[in-house]
């Protein structure tokens, strides 16, 4: 006999004698224990962190080139498009963190380590852009390096050429959109503001911004972002457990204060939580959707309801005016809640910063 079927029919014959003396909860099966275990909330099945999508698959194509005949890995990159998409859609540009210990083309600047993400943000119905900015590259041409490759891209995806999709044209131009991790969030910023800076044909400045992390790193980069364009839209996430971030995050969002309206801005911190089993802790690695660094969960609550709620929900707000309680909704319950514990008990919820 099984040590379960055991301990079940131990527990079945001594019950009554148990609850006559009150011990009944002293005596618990191991498999009792495990199905009491408290787990994190499931996707939700709506909202823009939610299950229910406009796409069911996505297709992912490249690495494309900025110049065929002298391929460079740094100017290089993925486009990630739904199966099944209209004529045109709004472009994403997706950023991944410095992977510094893990580089090495594919392993850290491969779209694997935030496949997940991506594939929520492109089956919301966007075309996701993915350069490879930063292998063998120094810092400052980071900035230079993605702007080249979304140029690239936008001209590809203007070209009509079979199987990729057109972007989204409306008065203002092509309708883009930025998100990123770490030294990516980093680099969101800073080429959004050299855009508004230095204008580049055919690379309008992005409607929205989405920085989770943003951390230049050892690298001597400024985290001054005070000539930003006051047009954009921008969410800044930070975490508890994550100290670098929380101090460069703080200098980012003072240097941007002054420059974009209030409305037009959130400055958030991911609050640990270990009231269940796997924790949902408040690191510098949560956003990877591969368990890279992080506690090798893979996707779990703090991409339902943060980086993914938070990206897609600021990008439609931004685009279509939806979603805005979400993405951009200074401290609106939707844009805080985490969800509940399977046993009922909310989740900490994301703090609004003002």
């Amino acid at each position: 006999m099984s040590n379960e079927r055991a301990c079940k029919r131990s527990f079945t014959t001594r019950r009554k004698r148990l609850l006559f003396t009150g011990q009944l909860s002293l005596f618990l099966c191991p498999v009792l224990v495990d199905a009491q275990r408290v787990t994190p909330p499931a996707q939700p099945l709506t909202g823009p962190g939610g299950a229910t999508y406009a796409y069911f698959s996505y297709t992912q194509s490249g690495p494309y080139h900025v110049d065929p005949l002298h391929p460079t890995p740094a100017l290089s990159y993925y486009l990630f498009e739904p199966t099944g998409a209209p004529a045109t859609l709004p472009v994403a540009l997706f950023l991944h963190g410095y992977l510094l210990p893990d580089e090495g083309y594919p392993k850290g600047d491969s779209p694997e380590n935030y496949i997940q993400w991506i594939s929520h943000i492109v089956r919301n119905g966007y075309t996701v852009v993915f350069p490879i900015y930063d292998y063998e590259a120094v810092p400052s041409q980071f900035a230079p390096n993605i702007i080249s490759s979304l140029q690239s891209a936008l001209v590809l995806l203007q070209s009509g050429s079979p199987g990729l999709v057109s972007p989204l044209i409306d008065t203002r131009g092509v309708q883009t959109v930025f998100t990123g991790h770490s030294m990516g969030a980093y680099e969101a910023l800073a080429v959004a503001q050299e855009l508004t800076l230095s204008p580049v044909s055919g690379v309008p400045v992005p409607r929205a911004i989405a920085a989770f992390e943003p951390e230049p790193a050892k690298t001597g980069l400024s985290t001054d972002f005070s000539h930003i364009s006051p047009g954009i839209d921008v969410v800044i996430v930070d975490a508890d457990q994550d100290p670098n971030a929380i101090t460069n995050d703080t200098a980012i969002w003072n240097s941007i204060t002054p420059v974009i309206p209030s409305l037009n801005r959130d400055f958030l911190e991911v609050v640990t939580d270990s009231h269940g089993v796997p924790n949902q802790i408040g690191n510098h690695w949560y956003p990877d959707t591969n368990g890279l660094n992080d506690d090798d969960t893979g996707v779990d609550d703090r991409d339902y309801n943060v980086t993914w709620k938070l990206s897609v929900g600021l990008f439609n707000c931004a685009l279509t005016g939806t979603d805005c309680s979400f993405g951009l909704g200074h401290g609106d319950f939707d844009q805080l809640n985490m969800g509940n514990w399977s046993d009922g008990t909310p989740v900490t919820p994301l703090q609004f910063q003002p």
